[in-house]
């Protein structure tokens, strides 16, 4: 599909430059329709069968649900390595974990206050601190400042295995549930069907919007001679963190907290450890800003807040105000300087 896209808009910049910027720019737009459409059905339907099955909203919340929203991080960093724009990688993960603590749980704040008391279990904010940690303190510190297969493999490793124990615990304590909902799963079995079918159907939205958003960005970067890292941190993570914003949005005004937060917290873990490992092993992913330290200082603060606030504090609009301000600081100011 990328070089189909390339090889009509390479007639299209012969004619006018103008036209081709936009063009790249329609893509960008069709690309995040595409990638909020098909993480919105993702989402939705990934946890219909996860609930039709017994497990927990909060396990859903840090599973599933956050599998699903972080699809687009994944699909994208996919098509930007196979479309040689590695650039867009890393600001891609960085930029969208920020996204989701700063703008999204922010805007959610605004919306209603949240009680964060036993809402997310707390091993889950420590994961998240220990994984955060160590994945900007690898790239900071590792004489290349690059993400290659062998730490690649050991996020994926990572990620399988805390996939395999949080589920686990789950299935072990949904027994006595199960038992007193078969007949109403058995009735509820062709909203199952209908549900793997969009799932499919979600997953070509995906592919589809990331290989278009990826191929508007890189080409856009190139023309105004911003560093790709610097679009993915901005524009590519804000659009691929739409389907957050909308799962996020939907669960505040359903009062479904926990879920909620175990999203943010669930999909924080997964774009570092699933979408960074899956792009360490087909990389090498360079960092490519020359000041790769402000993102790490903002991802690292916005997160250890939230852990923070996890604890059990009683968030209202006053801290969702300091995350979108948080948010707004990060993004200006790695724009001044690495721009």
């Amino acid at each position: 599909m990328y070089h189909f896209l390339t090889t009509i808009c390479y007639s299209l910049q012969s004619d006018s430059n103008s036209i081709y910027i936009g063009v790249l720019i329609l893509f960008m737009l069709i690309g995040f329709y595409l990638l909020t459409k098909g993480g919105d059905l993702l989402s939705d339907h990934s946890s219909n069968l996860a609930q039709a099955i017994g497990i927990p909203s909060v396990v859903v919340g840090l599973t599933v649900v956050s599998i699903a929203t972080s699809a687009p991080e994944l699909f994208t960093s996919i098509a930007a390595v196979t479309s040689g724009a590695q650039g867009l990688i890393l600001g891609n993960i960085i930029g969208s974990n920020i996204a989701n603590i700063g703008l999204i749980l922010g805007i959610s704040l605004l919306i209603s206050p949240i009680d964060t008391t036993r809402a997310v279990p707390r091993s889950q904010s420590i994961v998240l601190l220990f994984l955060s940690f160590s994945f900007t303190g690898y790239l900071f510190f590792y004489p290349s400042h690059s993400l290659s297969t062998f730490p690649g493999i050991i996020l994926l490793f990572f990620i399988g295995s805390y996939l395999f124990f949080l589920t686990r615990n789950a299935l072990q304590n949904r027994g006595a549930k199960i038992m007193g909902k078969e007949k109403k799963e058995k009735e509820k079995s062709p909203s199952v069907y209908f549900s793997c079918v969009m799932i499919l159907l979600a997953t070509a939205l995906l592919w589809a919007g990331s290989e278009t958003l990826v191929f508007g960005a890189k080409n856009l970067a190139t023309l105004a001679g911003i560093p790709e890292e610097l679009i993915g941190f901005t524009l590519v993570a804000i659009g691929t963190s739409l389907p957050e914003l909308a799962a996020s949005i939907s669960l505040t005004k359903k009062g479904e907290f926990g879920m909620l937060l175990g999203n943010i917290v669930g999909s924080n873990i997964f774009n570092i450890a699933l979408v960074g490992g899956a792009a360490g092993i087909l990389g090498p992913i360079v960092v490519s800003t020359r000041f790769p330290w402000i993102n790490y200082i903002s991802l690292l603060g916005l997160t250890m807040i939230l852990a923070f606030w996890l604890k059990g504090m009683k968030l209202n609009k006053a801290h969702g105000i300091l995350l979108l301000i948080l948010y707004l600081v990060a993004s200006t100011t790695t724009w001044v300087f690495n721009s």
